[in-house]
């Protein structure tokens, strides 16, 4: 019996001796030890206030997937470049003393090699001048066996090409790239190209470009409605 005693005491102390050593070494780490490692350095960035207002971005709409019946402002004022954008009050008939009752609508007429005329004839004596039908630059002088001796000429707001064909010959000071005022003389009428000898009129035709510097991809309108509210030439 007092041997269990005596075994019992000795374990009673080993576990005494432990919880001492613990509980020394815990001081001993918190109070030396710890102040002596590297401390963790905490950025300012990673500091957050807790009273700090954030700042939320407005939640933008959804765009909607169906179409808006009105158009949106910035593609209902662009102009068009149609031919109703063409206004008939801005031209002028492109031969000196033509009245609008003489004209005639050629557009649609048949010629040659199943071609579609796609510009009206203006019947008028050899020699008779040509004025250009409103502001622009002559874009190109160009001969051809067809069309004879012609200028292209692109509106002042390059939404239009305007061609003036089988001229007996252009005005003597006219110049590619010129700007020219409405009502300038530009040319005569003639009979060359395939008009036939001593059929004397202007070959005239009004064309919308994809591209205003490529004068002969375009697609060519109907010039007879314009003209026929068009300015006179005195």
């Amino acid at each position: 019996m007092e041997r269990h005693l005596s075994i019992l005491s000795k374990f009673g102390l080993i576990f005494y001796l432990l919880i001492v050593h613990l509980f020394a070494a815990i001081y001993v780490y918190e109070n030396f030890w710890k102040s002596l490692l590297p401390k963790e350095v905490i950025s300012e960035n990673y500091i957050t206030d807790p009273t700090e207002i954030a700042l939320v971005p407005t939640p933008q709409p959804i765009p909607s997937i169906y179409p808006s019946e009105t158009p949106p402002p910035e593609l209902a004022q662009q102009p068009e470049t149609s031919a109703t954008s063409q206004n008939s009050d801005s031209l002028m008939i492109p031969v000196a003393g033509i009245k609008r009752e003489q004209l005639q609508d050629t557009f649609t007429a048949s010629r040659s090699e199943g071609r579609v005329h796609n510009a009206i004839d203006i019947i008028a004596p050899l020699g008779t001048p040509v004025l250009a039908i409103a502001d622009g630059e002559i874009a190109k002088f160009f001969d051809s066996q067809r069309g004879g001796i012609t200028i292209y000429q692109r509106s002042a707001d390059q939404h239009f090409i305007y061609y003036y064909g089988h001229l007996q010959k252009r005005a003597d000071n006219l110049r590619e790239g010129d700007f020219v005022k409405q009502g300038t003389i530009i040319g005569y009428v003639g009979d060359t190209g395939n008009s036939g000898a001593g059929n004397y009129h202007l070959h005239f035709s009004i064309s919308v470009p994809t591209d205003p510097q490529r004068i002969f991809d375009a697609e060519e309108i109907n010039p007879f409605p314009l003209l026929k509210d068009a300015l006179e030439s005195q």
